[in-house]
């Protein structure tokens, strides 16, 4: 077990709230944050969505199977399966052409697979044992591949879409053989301990949570496939309890998100040979490790590795075949069923994480989801103190400055935009109301908020020009159900732009959705 050596975790907790605003790599200015007078009604009802694969002691996929074969428990209380599908009903539909995230809109139901290649973290010679492993993997395969499949690189400085959604297995070869992975100097630099490993914690992190905010409008299951060591571990035993309940609540966040958006996460190391210990690969491991740490798997000691069973997924540590694990990963996001339940009970105030089991009527079988999820509002009260409010805002920026930066397509909200004659350099932002969180107004309609951002990037891809602004839009209270909520946002696109990115964010739900512009078109006249 790794301990963090001659480091204050102050540094690891200014590291998640800092790290994660530089990793942005744009100085964006989160817009103003006034008082809101409305007021919101919040409805507490959780359901909870299980995406289980089914293995014999062989580790061969059991298919067949029916509701009555599984039982769910929730913190060992049984709990009544409200619906369930079988794999047969998530298969991509065939011939179906993705090249692209908005192709998967003729797929809705089926999963899709992001590969990761974390490169901020894995030394040069392990990554690059990792890129020929997974080239060797690509090679095998069929020309059509089985799922939609997007490449990412995870870097020093970045966090880089290489591929978009394909089937073509061509393509995302191209793109892995295109790409030249920078040397890994923050790893170099910091090793395990010191500011720039917190940095690294932070930069990883915020990564999972980029993934997961983009993927969020896609209904169907993600598998992500992350190759590489992973952040830095930590005890936060070692912390004092502010600091401890900082990483605490940023991790949590993470898995929160990834579990709203449906992501199963696994996590490939490697490394020929490591010293690294990890005592978390099954869901037997988490098991333990809540019950030694207070129902809470991250109460002691937080690891990269922790997140994958927390999330459905493996752990594959210090392991030479990566192929075979790549493909293992795949099948497994093929084959899954889907249940979903209303669980018994809905108070928050019980514990902070729901343990999830799941028991087969059938000798010998084993059912692989995750473990048990987090309750959002127990995590611990925020202050009011001025430097927390900033950290809001820094969250703000963050989320903006991600979108903005990446090239992924945000999906959690629906975006088109449009130039408008009258006023000049004004553009209409519309967005389906049904995505949107909606505020009753005194008068019976409707309104929602959002934060918009527009951002012009030169050929270098370094923003050059920004500008931020929470706007608000009114609903009709008899519109229909496909109504779209307009929003206005002036701006002016440089001469030099190459590429203008507009990114939306609800200012309740924080989801986010993208619109990629031609600077030409959208350029004044």
């Amino acid at each position: 077990m790794f301990r963090t050596q001659q480091v204050a975790a102050r540094a690891f907790a200014a590291g998640i709230l800092a790290g994660c605003v530089a990793a942005a790599q744009a100085p964006i200015s989160p817009a103003p944050n006034p008082q809101k007078t409305t007021a919101v009604l919040t409805v507490n009802a959780r359901i909870v969505i299980l995406d289980v694969v089914v293995t014999d002691k062989a580790g061969n996929l059991v298919p067949g199977l029916t509701r009555g074969d599984f039982t769910v428990y929730e913190d060992q209380t049984r709990q009544t399966i409200r619906s369930f599908e079988t794999p047969e009903q998530h298969v991509l539909p065939p011939g179906v052409s993705i090249n692209s995230t908005a192709d998967l809109a003729k797929a809705p139901d089926a999963p899709v697979t992001l590969l990761v290649l974390d490169e901020l973290n894995t030394r040069f010679e392990d990554m690059s044992f990792a890129r020929n492993s997974l080239e060797k993997y690509l090679n095998a395969q069929p020309a059509t591949l089985t799922q939609p499949t997007a490449l990412i690189a995870a870097t020093n400085t970045r966090f880089q879409l290489l591929q978009d959604y394909t089937l073509n297995r061509q393509a995302v070869l191209t793109a892995l053989k295109n790409h030249f992975p920078e040397y890994p100097w923050r790893l170099m630099q910091s090793g395990k301990t010191g500011p720039g490993a917190a940095e690294r914690l932070a930069m990883s992190l915020g990564s999972l949570e980029q993934i997961a905010e983009a993927v969020s409008g896609h209904p169907g299951r993600k598998n992500v496939i992350w190759v590489g060591r992973g952040f830095p571990a930590i005890n936060i035993q070692d912390s004092t309890d502010q600091e401890a309940a900082v990483i605490q609540k940023a991790v949590q966040h993470v898995i929160d998100v990834m579990r709203d958006a449906r992501i199963t996460l696994t996590t490939i190391d490697p490394t020929a040979n490591t010293s690294a210990i990890v005592d978390i690969e099954t869901p037997e491991d988490l098991d333990i490790a809540e019950g030694a740490n207070g129902a809470d798997p991250m109460a002691g000691l937080v690891n990269f590795q922790l997140l994958a069973p927390a999330t459905g997924g493996r752990v594959y540590l210090s392991r030479n075949d990566v192929g075979a694990e790549i493909g293992t990963s795949i099948r497994d996001g093929n084959n899954y069923y889907t249940l979903s339940y209303t669980p018994t009970s809905q108070s928050d105030a019980a514990q902070p994480y729901r343990r999830i089991s799941i028991k087969m009527s059938r000798p010998g079988l084993t059912a692989t989801t995750r473990n048990g999820y987090y309750i959002q509002s127990a995590a611990p009260a925020p202050d009011s103190a001025p430097a927390v409010l900033k950290q809001d805002l820094n969250k703000i920026a963050f989320d903006l400055g991600g979108a903005a930066n990446s090239q992924l397509v945000y999906t959690g909200l629906q975006v088109t935009v449009h130039r408008l004659a009258d006023p000049p350099n004004t553009f209409a932002v519309d967005i389906d109301a049904r995505d949107l969180s909606l505020q009753r107004q005194p008068e019976g309609d409707a309104q929602a908020e959002i934060t918009l951002m527009i951002a012009s990037f030169n050929r270098q891809n370094k923003i050059i020009a920004h500008q931020i602004q929470e706007t608000t839009a009114s609903i009709k209270s008899d519109a229909t159900s496909a109504q779209r909520a307009e929003f206005r946002i002036p701006a002016v696109i440089p001469a030099d732009a190459a590429r203008v990115r507009v990114v939306a964010r609800d200012t309740v739900s924080g989801k986010m959705g993208t619109a990629d512009l031609s600077p030409a078109a959208f350029r004044a006249k």
